[in-house]
């Protein structure tokens, strides 16, 4: 099949787009902004088990999902879809407040992310546009596959920041988009090599990821690259040192071998993005905790009780999604009682939500400790080591992450959060007929049992 850029990845002529989300108002006027301009066709549901039904009969041009639902959310059916080779466009849609969502949606293959609660109008548009480039980009990137010969020709639509070079480490590309984000034209960069991508990102030339793909990750590392993960042919990695217009930056990069039809390696491509604002978001959450547990203290000295701090606590994670504000509530609660059990769950609950996988799980730790019998603890601690087996591909955390939920379902056999769990875990570690099995028992517990869903 031969594909255009603009075109439906479906060859329907209008774009199609699969819409999930557990608010209906919201369902509904998201589609009705979207179809107004007579060019896209949108079907919404309400949970991502609903949706998987859908997709295992249909397919979309594009897919718009929530982050935070019942039953499953939106990081998770990404990581469902993304195992069983769906590649269709993916965009999380959900709240403000959850700037590590960003890296764990990029990681996983998210095409885009955008923050509820902006200006409708401008946001409605936001999303329309992310849409048609996402789909550009996918067929982009499957003309790429196809046709090797096209490849400067696709870069240069494509609306990353996106370079390639060939064998010899010579750029051949340097889109409109990196043009944007370096102030580099594309004339001055084409040709050159010895590294000099590189200069400006870090000042001077140097190995950049595209370079590093097949190198050790402690080479990369040397490179002050973090957060590595690999994906088949291509290399995700964060680098906090580099430069924009002068000043610090943080670029998440992901680079991918290019090989030709036969096989053999013919250059690689390494697409660039700015996320300093939300590593410094994260930073400045973790300042605040620090201040404000120098203050516990007094809560003791002026007798403010672990009840109250405890009752602030959830109702920030609850009811307005202030992890940060919230772990330090819990921080106070468990200085003034560290045998409260439920603040220390409580507390990992909130550290998992803000990507602090390792903190997470010394709290689990703590309150099953303290109290080896509540299947809540179990459970969370479940969910985070799959969420770091994930983030570290070490697959013996998929196993331990099985033993807790398979403890929580001793408990709670009609848990289904736990047996959807279980079955992502499964998925990973290549046991799909189990993982199956899994996933099938959620749903009949959710069809016999609706209200199971709700967490």
């Amino acid at each position: 099949m031969e594909f255009q850029v603009g075109m439906s990845i479906t060859g329907e002529g209008m774009i199609s787009v699969l819409f999930i989300d557990d608010e209906p108002a919201l369902l509904e006027i998201t589609r009705l902004f979207l179809e107004r301009s007579g060019e896209i066709r949108v079907e919404t549901c309400r949970s991502a088990l609903e949706a998987l039904e859908i997709l295992k009969t249909r397919s979309f041009d594009a897919i718009i999902s929530d982050y935070e639902m019942p039953m499953m959310d939106g990081i998770v059916l990404l990581k469902i879809l993304r195992a069983e080779g769906d590649n269709t466009p993916f965009i999380i849609f959900t709240g403000k407040g959850r700037e590590h969502v960003v890296v764990d949606a990029l990681n996983n293959r998210a095409d885009f992310y955008l923050s509820k609660g902006q200006d409708p109008k401008a946001q409605f548009a936001e999303l329309d546009r992310m849409i048609r480039q996402a789909i550009n980009r996918r067929i982009a990137e499957e003309s790429l596959r196809l046709a090797d010969r096209r490849m400067v020709d696709i870069i240069n639509h494509l609306p990353d920041a996106t370079f390639a070079t060939d064998r010899e480490g010579v750029v051949v590309s340097w889109n409109k988009a990196m043009e944007d984000l370096t102030g580099v034209p594309a004339r001055e960069m084409i040709g050159k090599g010895n590294h000099e991508y590189a200069i400006p990102f870090y000042d001077s030339p140097r190995p950049l990821l595209v370079d590093l793909i097949n190198k050790p990750e402690d080479e990369i590392r040397a490179h002050s690259y973090q957060n590595i993960r690999r994906d088949g042919n291509s290399i995700i990695a964060e680098n906090p040192t580099g430069l924009r217009n002068g000043k610090p930056a943080v670029f998440w990069s992901r680079a991918t071998l290019i090989t030709d039809r036969k096989g053999t390696v013919i250059g690689a491509i390494e697409s660039i993005r700015d996320i300093t604002e939300v590593r410094s978001a994260e930073g400045k959450q973790k300042d605040q905790a620090a201040r404000e547990k120098e203050s516990g203290m007094f809560d003791r000295i002026f007798g403010k009780s672990t009840a109250s701090w405890y009752k602030k606590g959830v109702d920030l994670y609850y009811n307005h999604g202030r992890f940060q504000d919230a772990v330090s509530c819990f921080d106070r609660v468990i200085e003034m009682d560290p045998t409260h059990v439920n603040a220390w769950t409580e507390k990992g609950i909130c550290l998992k939500e803000l990507g602090r996988y390792d903190e997470a799980l010394q709290c689990f730790n703590r309150a099953l400790e303290l109290n080896g019998k509540l299947p809540a603890t179990y459970y969370a601690k479940g969910e985070t080591l799959e969420k770091l087996g994930k983030e570290t591909g070490n697959f013996s955390l998929f196993e331990q992450a099985i033993a807790c939920f398979d403890l929580v379902l001793q408990k709670e056999p009609d848990n289904v959060n736990a047996w959807n769990y279980r079955g992502v875990c499964l998925k990973e570690l290549g046991r799909f007929e189990e993982a199956r099995r899994s996933f099938d028992k959620a749903q009949t517990i959710l069809r016999l049992h609706p209200q199971k869903g709700l967490r």
